[in-house]
């Protein structure tokens, strides 16, 4: 994790945000969305550093070592006074509308357009960053990976096309 990746995930979604229609604007606030940008990874602190850099695949047990990181920041925050807000949008990040994402949710759980943005612009940043499993993708070929996941109902077509749209026209 880097602060660049952070700062890079809290201005694509500030840009997915500014290119989605109204209707759905109005079902996110902005502010929480952005702290949650910049917190998002926050509990990687607790995973170990030869998972974070490990170069290739994870084996089963340190994926689900990785994906505590969603629930670890959750926690490390809450006992820092952040939001309710902000601090489900930081432990559903990985989340699918489906539910088949990380961590398991009940069925409390509802997944909203704020956590679908933070999904994507997280998504967005880190296959256009060099990472030690992966080289960073091209504009084209990361829009084409998540457009891939949009395909399989993942995410909504409203989010891509504003994910889109902020990228190829810069917005």
């Amino acid at each position: 994790m880097t602060n660049g990746h952070l700062t890079e995930t809290r201005i694509i979604a500030a840009k997915i945000y500014s290119c989605l229609p109204d209707n759905l604007k109005s079902e996110i606030n902005l502010s929480d969305l952005q702290q949650a940008a910049m917190l998002h990874d926050y509990g990687k602190v607790l995973v170990p550093k030869e998972i974070l850099n490990k170069k290739g695949a994870l084996t089963p047990k340190e994926k689900e070592i990785m994906e505590l990181h969603s629930e670890f920041g959750y926690e490390l925050l809450k006992q820092q006074g952040v939001n309710e807000r902000v601090l489900n949008l930081i432990k559903y990040h990985h989340q699918k509308p489906d539910g088949k994402g990380y961590p398991i949710i009940d069925n409390n759980y509802e997944y909203g357009i704020s956590t679908q943005v933070l999904a994507v612009a997280d998504m967005y940043s880190a296959l256009r960053e060099d990472r030690s499993y992966h080289k960073a993708r091209t504009k084209k070929e990361a829009l084409e990976i998540i457009f891939q996941e949009t395909e399989k109902g993942a995410i909504s077509k409203d989010v891509y096309k504003a994910l889109e749209t902020a990228v190829i026209q810069g917005a």
